[in-house]
């Protein structure tokens, strides 16, 4: 096979092409540069910095077909061939179906931030799509260096694009036979910084007390003020768990459930169990569900949304209590501030009783968990919240 550059139109600017000829049949491979009609004469390009260019990449190909024999190969199958080098991989299209994979196993939220932080650094890149090849340790500094006023995302993002790129690798780079089409690896000169640390979105129990002491005058505020309870008393339950909780999961006087954030990545699949209060039981029959446990999937057609209406309701109650603007995600971290801070639990154990993954990876495997100790600290914090102590108690 022989290899040219050549141009197909006659426009003012022109896409390069780089022309393959063999067995008297041709094909095109389009490549990423454009040249002005002052660098063509007589159909041929004679812009010096256009020919340097495509004589390297020229050179590349040649290279590649030197490795197989292509006497038996079509025009076709080696243009086929050629493109299948880590220089003319898309990223983008890998990423975004990698991404699909996710949508489709029902990891939505965290298939959301991974399609967020693709977007984030396309848009960085001014390009519409994106070459595993593009992507360099100077190109993630410069974009990592555009996020440093963010909190999270400085972070969130560039991990998530390593992810997606070395998975990309693992795809196409055959290492036992030592095949490498993606060659660059970007990340191993880049540091990836750390996360601002959030303020603490927790507040005293009082604040709970005063915000349940609000009679509910509308509809939004008697549901926020139901969630308030039920999330409280199921150990600071996730909304999205409370919202994704399958008719099975209340058995035996428990609420048992695999955590929706972390199920895909634990060994244990993120189970967790908690017993269900007797004085929750009116609050389950007022929202009942016909294909879940609650209503919620019935009443909303996500977990945001309806988070987003708990936290309208919040808000209302929060201005007539005239305690300071809570959302339903602070209940969690005033259960697990309560449960260290006033009912002795360890951070260990509050650890444990928010279903986080253990520090203790390897021990973890050799125990069998017993999930009463949630029961006896959630007994200890609800008390402390809804009953008459006081907070110098």
């Amino acid at each position: 096979a022989t290899f040219n550059p050549v141009v197909r139109t006659s426009k003012e600017f022109s896409t390069v092409y780089i022309l393959i000829s063999h067995k008297s049949k041709s094909d095109y491979i389009k490549t990423r540069m454009q040249i002005h009609k002052s660098g063509i004469k007589d159909g041929k390009i004679v812009d010096y910095g256009i020919l340097s260019n495509c004589a390297i990449q020229i050179k590349r190909y040649i290279d590649r077909m030197n490795e197989i024999n292509s006497e038996n190969m079509s025009v076709q199958e080696i243009k086929k061939f050629l493109m299948s080098d880590g220089e003319q991989i898309s990223f983008t299209k890998f990423a975004n179906a990698w991404i699909g994979k996710m949508e489709v196993a029902g990891r939505t939220k965290p298939a959301a931030n991974y399609r967020t932080a693709l977007h984030s650094l396309v848009g960085f890149c001014g390009k519409k799509e994106l070459l595993f090849a593009d992507i360099t340790s100077m190109v993630i500094r410069k974009w990592i260096e555009s996020l440093s006023e963010t909190h999270r995302a400085k972070q969130m993002y560039p991990n998530a694009i390593k992810k997606m790129f070395e998975d990309g690798c693992m795809e196409y780079n055959d290492y036992d036979n030592n095949i490498i089409k993606v060659k660059n690896q970007p990340f191993r000169a880049v540091k990836i910084p750390f996360a601002d640390v959030p303020d603490k979105r927790s507040v005293e129990a009082i604040a709970i007390r005063e915000i349940l002491k609000v009679r509910p005058e509308t509809a939004r505020e008697e549901f926020a003020h139901d969630m308030v309870i039920l999330v409280f008393s199921l150990a600071g339950i996730n909304s999205i768990d409370l919202y994704e909780l399958p008719l099975a999961a209340f058995s035996d006087g428990k609420i048992k459930y695999n955590r929706s954030k972390t199920k895909f990545n634990r060994r244990d699949k993120a189970y967790f169990e908690i017993s269900f209060p007797e004085s929750l039981i009116p609050i389950l029959k007022k929202h009942k569900g016909k294909k879940r446990l609650f209503n919620f999937s019935e009443r909303y057609t996500t977990a945001d949304t309806f988070s987003q209406n708990v936290n309208k309701g919040l808000k209302s109650l929060c201005e007539k209590a005239k305690t300071q603007k809570i959302t339903v995600y602070w209940l969690r971290h005033t259960w697990a501030t309560v449960a260290l801070n006033k009912c002795g639990a360890s951070i260990e154990q509050v650890a444990f009783c928010l279903n986080h993954s253990s520090a203790h990876k390897i021990t973890e495997t050799y125990i069998t968990k017993e999930f009463t100790l949630v029961d006896e600290i959630n007994r200890r914090v609800c008390e402390y919240v809804f009953g008459d102590k006081s907070e110098n108690h």
